[in-house]
């Protein structure tokens, strides 16, 4: 059979779909043919009719969508048309489809509805379409049938040490490492053991549990491919594409197996450990000891999910239970092993207190890590912390159903005065850590903190659209001036040491 796989992702972040390049695997490893299209305004964004056009020129009999709850609005419009026009099976999968199975498929826009990792289930129904065979008890296919939902549980999980390597011919992969600047994702395991509120992986083992009636050992959530597998597919990057300029494990948590995690690093540095990699790792799994192996393998970025400086907010809203000792021992690690760190941090979350922004803030201002992102915090479908800002009464509908991405705004709502310095953080956060801090740029971002601080909204919204260009300029002076500081590099939502990037700018002109 002939599978159409589209992937909406406008207004996100551009990046590879790892889920559609194992299921496109997997497909093709028994005969069937795939393509695929990555839709996001910086690798490619066809009309509606170009789309028609180019799923009736493959021949397509199948059309899937791997769905996150921010495009559902988009694979809904593009699945019916498609239905409409072409006449082909429409089946929906990804994140939100596994949260929300029912709601999906009521929408009329999908036959089936595939829940959870469906290297199994899907290759098991399009088999069965092909064969002409019934498909309505395929563990893990849900089918929606003259308005009916047969709901068919879950699948198993896959052995992922079984399974082909992911295809990175399924879209245009050398473009697609140009366009990122060479920066190339990996993914060496699945799973995370922890149930932070607003993540997936709790409700996903949760509904495993639940389906296959097994406890969460006998379940096996956590899963790496061997070292082997991982180092043969970095080879097989190396070999087949160019300008590779930084791998990234996007696992959850690169550090946890520390067994799997030595013996990469061993064979990664007898490869010779050319080009350099950035990894996730949590702040309970980062000893010196990890650190020191991490470095001596050429890793250059290690990142870090802190979400929030108030250790209230993290244990009562987000269910990360650290210190934020422990946190600034593991910055501390990273810092002697000469690794340069990355933060991640959230704002505009269920009952959080203007005191608690700010203790995001002067955290960072005091580890000082190599670069910090930050966003807001957007209630996903299914999800603990969903269920706690729909308790308390802090979404707004209407802005979570436009909402594209969870950087340009809140779809919470707090009151006029926090949701406005909600806006003025997102908009200049590293100018409030920079004031916050005691580099000696402090007391001229002090200055800026409090003049927008004073603005009221009609005011802000004006100065607003204009922080970006600013923020450059005053990169500039303080650059000249030689003091070092935070400034939005590389992404609107990044806030970047100076001693990195003028140093990774050197690097480049050389």
């Amino acid at each position: 059979m002939r599978v159409f796989f589209i992937y909406p992702n406008l207004e996100g972040q551009l990046g590879f779909n790892y889920g559609v390049a194992y299921l496109s695997s997997a497909l093709k490893k028994e005969g069937h043919s795939t393509a695929m299209l990555n839709l996001n305004e910086n690798y490619e964004n066809p009309s509606d009719e170009e789309i028609v056009e180019r799923v009736r020129r493959f021949g397509a009999d199948v059309v899937g969508f791997s769905i996150v709850t921010t495009q559902l609005v988009v694979a809904e419009r593009l699945a019916k048309l498609l239905k409409e026009r072409l006449n082909v099976v429409t089946v929906a999968g990804g994140v939100h489809v596994t949260m929300a199975t029912e709601e999906v498929l009521r929408s009329g826009a999908f036959d089936y509805a595939c829940v959870g990792e469906a290297e199994y289930s899907f290759s098991e129904l399009i088999r069965r379409l092909s064969e002409n065979r019934p498909t309505d008890d395929i563990p893990g296919v849900w089918v929606y049938n003259g308005g009916q939902i047969v709901n068919n549980g879950a699948a198993p999980l896959p052995d992922i040490r079984t399974l082909p390597m992911k295809d990175y011919s399924i879209l245009d992969f050398q473009k697609l490492t140009d366009l990122r600047n060479g920066w190339v994702g990996l993914l060496a395991g699945r799973g995370c053991p922890f149930r932070c509120s607003y993540c997936f992986n709790h409700k996903f083992v949760d509904i495993y549990r639940h389906n296959l009636g097994v406890t969460a050992a006998e379940l096996g959530y956590l899963r790496t491919h061997t070292p082997k597998q991982v180092l043969d597919e970095i080879r097989f990057l190396l070999e087949n594409y160019k300008r590779i300029k930084m791998f990234i494990f996007d696992d959850d948590i690169f550090t946890l197996d520390k067994r799997f995690l030595l013996r990469f690093l061993d064979g990664y540095r007898q490869m010779g450990a050319r080009v350099p990699f950035a990894a996730n790792a949590h702040i309970r799994f980062f000893s010196s000891e990890v650190a020191a192996a991490l470095s001596s393998a050429n890793c250059r970025i290690v990142k870090f999910g802190l979400e929030s400086g108030s250790e209230r907010v993290r244990r009562e809203v987000l269910h990360r239970y650290m210190s934020n000792g422990s946190i600034k021992r593991a910055f501390r690690n990273a810092a002697l092993h000469h690794l340069h760190t990355s933060a991640f941090v959230m704002l505009g979350l269920p009952y959080e207190t203007e005191n608690d922004l700010f203790a995001t803030v002067k955290l960072l201002a005091e580890i000082k890590p190599g670069r910090f992102r930050w966003s807001v915090f957007y209630p996903f479908v299914g999800t603990e912390a969903y269920r706690m800002a729909l308790e308390g009464g802090f979404i707004n509908r209407e802005k979570l159903s436009n909402l594209r991405n969870f950087f340009t705004e809140s779809p919470l709502e707090f009151g006029r005065e926090q949701d406005l310095l909600i806006d003025k953080l997102n908009a200049a956060y590293p100018w409030f850590v920079n004031a916050h801090s005691d580099l000696e740029c402090a007391p001229h971002y002090r200055r800026l903190v409090h003049g927008i601080l004073a603005l009221p909204q009609e005011q802000w919204l004006k100065r607003k659209s204009n922080i970006a260009d600013e923020d450059a300029e005053i990169s500039k002076a303080m650059l000249k001036s030689g003091m070092r500081h935070y400034a939005i590099k590389f992404n609107r939502f990044m806030g970047v040491d100076s001693d990195y990037f003028v140093k990774e700018e050197a690097d480049v002109a050389q």
